[in-house]
């Protein structure tokens, strides 16, 4: 198992191809037609060395190469006892269908502490527990190896006070073919020397998946069998803690589904640390999970590890804050093998599939409040490049709108901007009428300059009169364009960030998350002083600080003027450029 463990994860041990031949096999289930995607499949010879291995792509197929012979096949997959065959690679290019074990492995039913002073190394006792572990693990490293996904990514970096407040974050969006941290150190001297190194200053580093595939980790380690509690509830954890109480080493768990007997998370947390440096704060996390349509990679990890000031002249170490490090997977893409003939020609038609699902149609009239069509009334799509003008019938037409809530503007010199929320779904269109107002005539220029601050620029428009009457009440968050090219924002979540009592969540799966502490349920949003239907977290999606030329926030409900208030507790209104 050691030896296949770390060809798999390490990519030791591979025999010379020479003359090798290939074998492509595809997996099934037992006695059904349904494919298996996400299968480790790898052949080993008669003395027991890899020759080859691979994971099963989305149409169920693995090529292997090897020379002509005879080798044990084994059929691997979390959560499922292990197939095994004797299959012959012939001298010419040959494939064949291969069926699955449907049978999942026993788990122990009793608990067992790791006691005071163990031996380390995997006993009976947990072995089905570790055996489980190490499919897994294996699973995830060789389909992150093998380069079959592509993987939209958020990295993140937060600065946490020692009461676990936030008080920096950055996040990035990455891509790549795994998730992993980037840790220069191995697995085995991770192992050897802990994840803490001493120096000037301590430096952390954060375990991988294959840091556990590590042959020292079992032998470094003691292990036992735990229960799930505190968010870990139902689950069968393989508990260890380290043998070596010299180096800052890893205590934690490997948590089963006791159903499916897959492996779901590992937990950790820093061992033989100072008990003030609140050792229950640092550690971290690795979450597996099964992608559909059923390969398993690393869809979020993360680690706490502690800012330290070293003594001087032998005095103590301090923490003075908490450092948090992590990723987590946003977006999933299956890579196509371009030289399999058969994968390209059913990967370009789910791709021309996935593309008309992906948009929407919109076909409208606008019209004015007598029911007359306005001709050379501008239609755009906030956030979007999607713009047309209406023809001499009001009639405008547009095509590949993306799916989900949008906000469309109407506007024509003359008439009052209108925008207007439409929610499209995946290979739909949308028909309707929109109807504008017209503007009463206005006799002579405006002309209000200085009045509660207000720019000369804008001397010539009473479009944000309100802006600078109510900044002028200090009543609120204000920003002024100045303010938004200051920060060389794009989302309007970016704006709110540092706004007190506001929290934001980044890149969410639906967009980023606005919090308003204090208050129960969501701020409305405004735009040019009409309110917008929709939540909100969709509505920052779609809009653009680009298109802002000011805004307000108000995050209490006595601050909320009375032309905002509606029910709500908080509002962000925003007035275009």
């Amino acid at each position: 198992m050691r030896s296949l463990l770390l060809a798999t994860a390490l990519g030791l041990g591979l025999i010379p191809q020479v003359g090798a031949q290939e074998l492509r096999v595809r997996v099934s289930e037992p006695n059904r037609p349904d494919w298996v995607v996400g299968v480790l499949v790898t052949l080993r010879s008669p003395g027991g060395a890899i020759v080859a291995r691979g994971i099963t792509n989305d149409l169920a197929r693995v090529r292997l190469k090897a020379p002509a012979g005879s080798y044990q096949m084994i059929v691997e997959r979390p959560g499922f006892l292990d197939t095994t065959y004797v299959v012959t690679v012939p001298a010419g290019l040959d494939s064949m269908v291969v069926r699955h074990a449907a049978r999942r492995p026993s788990f122990p039913t009793s608990l067992l502490a790791i006691p005071p002073q163990c031996m380390p190394g995997i006993t009976e006792q947990t072995r089905s527990l570790w055996t489980e572990a190490d499919r897994a693990l294996r699973t995830v490293v060789t389909t992150e190896d093998e380069g079959l996904l592509s993987l939209s990514l958020a990295g993140f970096e937060r600065r946490i006070s020692t009461d676990l407040v936030v008080e920096s974050e950055q996040v990035n969006t990455l891509l790549g073919s795994n998730n992993r941290p980037g840790t220069p150190r191995s697995g085995a001297d991770l192992i050897a020397r802990g994840i803490a190194l001493r120096g000037d200053s301590i430096e952390w580093a954060a375990p991988d998946q294959t840091t556990f595939l590590a042959e020292e980790f079992d032998q470094a380690h003691c292990f036992g069998i735990g229960n799930g509690v505190d968010g870990r509830e139902g689950m069968v954890g393989l508990t260890f803690a380290p043998k070596n109480t010299g180096i800052v080493g890893m205590a934690g768990t490997f948590w089963f589904d006791p159903a499916s007997r897959e492996l779901k998370v590992i937990d950790y947390s820093a061992a033989n640390v100072p008990r003030d440096w609140r050792v229950e704060r640092l550690g971290g996390s690795i979450e597996i999970n099964r992608f559909q349509p059923g390969f398993w990679i690393a869809r979020f990890w993360f680690q706490r590890a502690p800012t330290v000031q070293r003594g001087k002249n032998g005095g103590k170490d301090k923490v003075r804050s908490i450092r948090e490090l992590g990723a987590e997977v946003t977006a999933v893409s299956v890579v196509v093998d371009t030289t399999d003939k058969v994968a390209t020609a059913q990967a370009i038609v789910q791709q021309i599939l996935a593309a008309q699902a992906r948009v929407a149609r919109m076909t409208g009239t606008v019209i004015d409040t007598l029911g007359y069509p306005v001709p050379d009334a501008e239609v755009s799509i906030l956030g979007a490049d999607f713009t047309q003008v209406t023809d001499r019938a009001g009639q405008f037409t547009l095509e590949g709108v993306p799916l989900g809530l949008q906000v469309t503007r109407i506007r024509k010199i003359g008439y009052r901007v209108q925008y207007f929320p439409v929610r499209l779904a995946a290979g739909g269109a949308w028909t309707g009428k929109i109807i504008v107002k017209k503007l009463p005539q206005v006799l002579g220029e405006i002309v209000v300059v200085g009045k509660y601050g207000k720019p000369e620029k804008y001397s010539n428009t009473g479009k944000y009169d309100g802006f600078y009457r109510r900044r002028a009440g200090r009543n609120g968050r204000f920003l002024t364009r100045d303010d938004i090219d200051q920060r060389h924002a794009t989302r309007i979540s970016q704006l709110l960030t540092g706004t007190p009592g506001v929290r934001i969540a980044f890149d969410r799966p639906n967009g980023d998350e606005i919090e308003i502490f204090g208050c129960q349920g969501q701020p409305s949003i405004w735009i040019d002083g009409q309110r917008l239907t929709g939540t909100t977290q969709e509505l920052l999606r779609v809009l653009s600080a680009t298109d802002v030329e000011a805004m307000e926030v108000y995050t209490r409900e006595t601050q909320v003027p009375a032309e905002f208030r509606e029910g709500t507790c908080g509002a962000i209104v925003m007035w275009t450029r």
